[in-house]
């Protein structure tokens, strides 16, 4: 999971480290942080001088690294990631407990939306992940509901986005069938479409997925 320094960035790092350590303790060679690896039956470390920072998680005793340790987890001791949201760690669990498709607010749908429609027109609908909004915009949403309920919340808000740019890119095929992404288009021709128009088009295809409508199975 972390390694070394004061930053958040390189603690980050070494927490990442933390979930790949094994019983062999060369990945930590300062001998600074570890797992639960190692612990006895009676759930003491091995070495006198590891302390539990919070529940599974152990750090050299420290008053400085226990500190700089403890800023990535909140009060219930789960861990914090790089956009200051917790709840979100998925080490350990199955898939199945939150690919769900579970109710998602208005407004952070149109959060949604909104980024998607604009950066299909700046990227001309290609994806880039050097300029795109949408860690922001999951960041936001996440930060807006109960810890308990943002992996399935999430989840689900990631369905929906795939809707959205579904529903960008037949649009302009509709008005242009040679148009492929990255090709200019007209951005008028996105004027209308709305997050109301998109989502009377939505359907649950799974306990796990959304779909698109065909257009033409509109009445």
């Amino acid at each position: 999971m972390r390694i070394g320094e004061n930053t958040t960035q390189n603690y980050q790092s070494i927490l990442q480290m933390l979930k790949n350590l094994n019983k062999n303790t060369r990945n930590d060679p300062l001998g600074i942080f570890h797992s639960n690896f190692g612990m006895n039956q009676t759930g003491q470390g091995s070495r006198p001088d590891m302390v539990e920072v919070v529940p599974g998680y152990y750090c050299k005793n420290d008053p400085r690294i226990i500190a700089n340790f403890r800023k990535n987890f909140d009060e219930d001791g789960d861990l914090i990631n790089s956009h200051g949201v917790a709840g979100m760690d998925i080490t350990g669990k199955d898939p199945s407990e939150w690919h769900k498709i579970v109710e998602v607010s208005e407004e952070g749908r149109q959060s949604m939306f909104d980024m998607v429609k604009r950066e299909f027109i700046q990227e001309q609908g290609i994806a880039n992940g050097d300029t795109t909004q949408r860690s922001e915009v999951f960041a936001a949403y996440q930060k807006s509901i109960p810890k308990a309920d943002r992996l399935t919340a999430t989840w689900t808000l990631g369905q929906y986005e795939r809707q959205y740019n579904k529903a960008m890119y037949e649009a302009v095929r509709a008005s242009n069938p040679t148009w492929e992404p990255g090709q200019y288009f007209d951005p008028a021709i996105l004027q209308g479409i709305t997050r109301e128009s998109v989502e009377a088009r939505i359907v649950q295809t799974g306990t796990d997925s959304l779909g698109l409508k065909s257009i033409d199975c509109l009445a």
